[in-house]
């Protein structure tokens, strides 16, 4: 695994053992899977989202894939 790859994954478990719920695509996962989904987008990129609770601190963190391309049918 290179660098960056690992240093991400490192950083999710981080904010996963602080209680913060991770998204992919706006379902609950795992610091593996967002690391493997950034990994493999090809020509799509990730964008990530801190979501605060009422208070003002971090309770979620979303990522979502930008620029999707359409499948032709």
């Amino acid at each position: 695994m290179n660098r960056s790859r690992e240093k991400l994954r490192t950083e999710l478990k981080q904010y996963q053992k602080r209680g913060i719920c991770l998204l992919l695509n706006g379902r609950e996962s795992t610091p593996k899977a967002i690391e493997k989904a950034c990994r493999i987008a090809e020509e799509n990129s990730y964008m990530r989202d801190y979501i605060q609770d009422e208070n003002g601190r971090i309770s979620k963190i979303s990522f979502d894939i930008l620029g999707e391309k359409k499948k032709k049918i």
